[in-house]
């Protein structure tokens, strides 16, 4: 008897859920492109090239200039005498560990530069989405990244937030 009642009970169902999922409204947002195309995801951008391209420039003297010393340093360890070569090696190897922690300092000061631009944009994003879909009734947003796939009934609300973070702006 149960079982006969189970697919007829889920059948029905089917009928109850089809109004209410009509008058959902789902909307998606995708976060990343909106970051990216606010006049201060634009200001961040080239914050970060700029700052790449600066730091990036001199990484490149610093380490042509290591290795001219260590080509130098391996023409001439021949004819040095042994305190001599010990030396410049020490002061070789110095200069090796120095520039490698420059690197490194450099490549932190850009990911926590980074972290603290995206954490400034994603409060924003964060404040303005919920007002753009209650403006445009949505039920439900979803990031567009973590979606398998949106058909042609859902609203893309990208550009909507786009404007509103440039107007908040």
């Amino acid at each position: 008897m149960i079982r006969s009642i189970l697919p007829a009970f889920a059948f029905g169902m089917l009928f109850v859920a089809e109004p209410a999922l009509a008058e959902t409204k789902i909307c998606i947002i995708d976060a990343e492109e909106a970051m990216n195309e606010t006049g201060e995801g634009k200001a961040a951008q080239a914050k970060l090239e700029s700052m790449y391209t600066g730091k990036q420039a001199e990484i490149e003297r610093l380490q042509a200039d290591l290795e001219k010393q260590l080509t130098d340093y391996e023409a001439r360890k021949m004819i040095l005498s042994e305190s001599a070569r010990a030396d410049q090696e020490r002061v070789l190897t110095e200069k090796q560990r120095s520039f490698q922690a420059m690197v490194s300092q450099s490549e932190e000061e850009m990911q926590a530069t980074y972290a603290q631009l995206l954490q400034g944009m994603q409060d924003k994003l964060l404040r303005v989405a919920p007002t753009v879909a209650a403006r445009k009734a949505c039920s439900v947003m979803l990031q567009k990244e973590a979606t398998v796939y949106v058909g042609p009934d859902v609203l893309d609300l990208t550009h909507d937030v786009i404007a509103e973070l440039d107007k908040a702006h």
